[in-house]
């Protein structure tokens, strides 16, 4: 027998907002406001401003003459997106078959070998939830139905044993019909649910119609149906549409904060931590500016992660203000990490990554990264690549070594050479003077003749008493540019 649970949140896009207000304590009376036709006017409550009198439809005024304390915050479709993602990633650790059937509302098909008990559910959905600022209420019956309404009466949770003695009793107002069905039912003098069971189906289809039959099934325990499944994101995303344009540092610096603790909070009730962050800004002229960091060390210490988005924005100019923030972490497992008794780490790779970091904002990005050989021959040809760590390998490079070993001069040292039937035949430098008595050359090399900044060298190989030396001559200029050992 399947077992369904319904995951409810009253007052959905209010909690969703409230979430990232902490100044404003749950047992405060607040109130949603919304436009509705060409005035500022209630859309949800909760139940503090619900027992100051506070109805939905009322305008500000209106709101604030019952209740002068009242909170009133705006919808925000940004905080109500993070919050259903929130809702489906929690509801997870019960099982993957979730449904998101309306906003505030996930729908689970729960695995039937296993026995869930109202400490389940308050253990593992209802205060993982709580610490995200959002107060949900979860029911448990034999179909999708009947656990919604389950979980609207939930206290905060509520498990359905027996479905007909549970409906029996209740008012038909609770299988919410239209305006028009509850008319007709109330003319009927049909008011609860064990009296519209008992009309016969046939005859409350054909007078009444479909919604009736619907209605009819839902008041019997409604039936079982295909999940519309859905799979949570892969990152766990808070993002924001601001009504104010945000200009200044702080400010943007103070909602990423917040987005950090929710996301770190999020992030410990499923046991992971942050891989990476994504940082989309979403401008007012309609361009965008993403970044994806790698965490050095994954982690869910909001200070670290803080650390690295603040070195980052530091520097940060934008031409346009910003209209829209997304933040996003990428959940991984914590690893533990043992390194050879050889082997020397990186004693702290956060700190190696803010000063990376740092150094970019100095010198710009193309300037800072981790150095590899191009491919070219000259002989300081390289490419930086952007910096992505430090990474342990456990494989040797077991190729032989070809060559001599030689010793490079940095700087190299200036010569002054004497020719002989154009070979090098005496050496005067810093480093050693005197005659060579071997030379070997010359080898010419140019590269990237195309270009502007082409090059072109001659090599040399010349023995003196103080050892073997490598002779380069660059357009007219001599140096000695390494030894050989």
């Amino acid at each position: 027998m399947k077992k369904y649970a319904v995951l409810h949140v009253p007052e959905f896009r209010l909690q969703s907002v409230l979430r990232y207000l902490p100044e404003v304590r749950k047992e405060e009376p607040a109130a949603l406001m919304e436009v509705q036709g060409s005035k500022l006017r209630v859309g949800e409550v909760n139940a503090a401003a619900a027992a100051c009198q506070v109805q939905l439809g009322m305008s500000s005024t209106q709101a604030l003459a019952r209740c002068p304390v009242l909170h009133m915050v705006a919808a925000n479709l940004g905080h109500e997106r993070s919050a259903q993602a929130a809702l489906l990633q929690t509801a997870e650790v019960l099982s993957p078959f979730l449904e998101s059937t309306g906003p505030g509302v996930v729908t689970i098909e729960l695995p039937p070998e296993r026995t869930f008990s109202t400490e389940d559910f308050l253990g593992r959905i209802v205060v993982p939830l709580q610490a995200l600022g959002l107060q949900a209420k979860v029911g448990m019956a034999g179909t999708p139905d009947l656990a919604l309404l389950a979980a609207r009466r939930g206290n905060p949770v509520y498990i359905v044993r027996n479905a007909a003695a549970v409906l029996s009793p209740l008012p038909v107002s609770v299988l919410q019909p239209s305006e028009e069905l509850a008319a007709v039912l109330e003319s009927w003098g049909v008011r609860s649910v064990a009296q519209l069971v008992a009309l016969p189906m046939t005859q409350v289809c054909e007078r009444l119609g479909p919604e009736a039959v619907e209605l009819w099934e839902r008041a019997r325990g409604g039936r079982v149906r295909p999940l519309d499944l859905v799979k949570p994101r892969e990152f766990f995303v808070e993002e924001i549409d601001l009504e104010n344009f945000v200009e200044l540092l702080e400010t943007l610096l103070f909602l990423l904060r917040r987005f950090l603790e929710q996301l770190t909070t999020r992030l410990g009730n499923a046991y992971l931590v942050a891989g990476k962050m994504r940082l989309v800004l979403r401008f007012e002229d309609g361009s965008s500016y993403q970044r994806v960091f790698t965490v050095p060390q994954p982690t869910c210490d909001v200070d670290v992660l803080f650390r690295i988005l603040h070195t980052h924005l530091e520097n940060f100019v934008s031409e346009s203000p910003i209209v829209g923030l997304e933040l996003a972490a990428k959940p991984v497992r914590p690893g533990a990490e043992q390194f050879d008794l050889l082997e020397k780490g990186v004693r702290d790779p956060h700190q190696l990554a803010e000063t990376v970091g740092r150094l970019q904002a100095l010198l710009g990005p193309e300037r800072v990264g981790t150095p590899q050989g191009d491919a070219s021959h000259h002989p300081d040809g390289f490419v930086l690549h952007p910096y992505e760590g430090v990474e342990f390998s456990d494989e040797f490079d077991e190729s032989p070594l070809l060559g001599v070993p030689w010793l490079r001069f940095r700087p190299p040292v200036p010569a002054n050479i004497v020719l002989n039937d154009k070979r090098p035949a005496f050496l005067y430098s810093s480093r050693t003077t005197g005659p060579v008595s071997d030379a070997r050359g010359p080898w010419l090399l140019e590269g990237d003749w195309w270009e502007s900044w082409n090059w072109s060298r001659e090599e040399w190989d010349i023995a003196t008493e103080d050892g073997v030396y490598r002779l380069v001559r660059d357009g007219s200029d001599w140096f000695l540019d390494g030894l050989y050992a």
